[in-house]
């Protein structure tokens, strides 16, 4: 089943949008939609996973708990500062 978007864009970026499609052969409802389309498939390829550095998983002691992105961006920046 189908579903209907409404989309209100200024006069300049519609005719632009117009154009486009003409020069790709398409209408314009399969140019937006091609344009969703490959944006929604791209943002699934560049999820990020729930532990960004896993790379860094037991490479380093803290001590304090579970690691997580917040937890291990704060300690290497604090190590980082009392080294300089």
């Amino acid at each position: 089943m189908t579903k209907i978007l409404t989309l209100r864009l200024p006069a300049e970026l519609h005719q632009k949008a117009e154009a486009r499609a003409l020069r790709l052969g398409l209408d314009r409802a399969k140019y937006v939609r091609s344009l969703i389309e490959d944006d929604v498939s791209e943002a699934g390829r560049n999820a990020k996973s729930t532990f960004a550095s896993e790379d860094l998983v037991g490479l380093y002691q803290f001590g304090t708990g579970a690691a997580t992105n917040a937890s291990v961006r704060q300690r290497l920046q604090a190590r980082a500062a009392t080294r300089q």
